[in-house]
């Protein structure tokens, strides 16, 4: 349904729509390592939370742009293959 209302209002590419699904779980994923974190620690450490978020989102944003990169290049209608 989801996939649906993505192609109806924003008509991307299949490619852009698993990139933008695949950025999402891995942000589901650092929201539950800051819970589980925060468990551990039994109080919520805003210092130790921010090293480690801002860490994880430096390596996912470059890895993503760089994902997005290769597969501009690949799918684009003028790629040489």
């Amino acid at each position: 349904m989801i996939e649906l209302h993505l192609d109806l209002k924003f008509h991307m590419k299949p490619w852009k729509k698993a990139l933008l699904f695949s950025f999402l779980f891995y942000l589901i994923i650092l929201f539950f390592v800051v819970v589980v974190i925060t468990f551990i620690l039994k109080d919520f450490d805003f210092k130790v939370v921010s090293m480690i978020s801002g860490a994880y989102l430096g390596a996912l944003i470059l890895s993503f742009r760089y994902m997005y990169k290769r597969f501009q290049e690949k799918f684009s209608p003028n790629a040489i293959k």
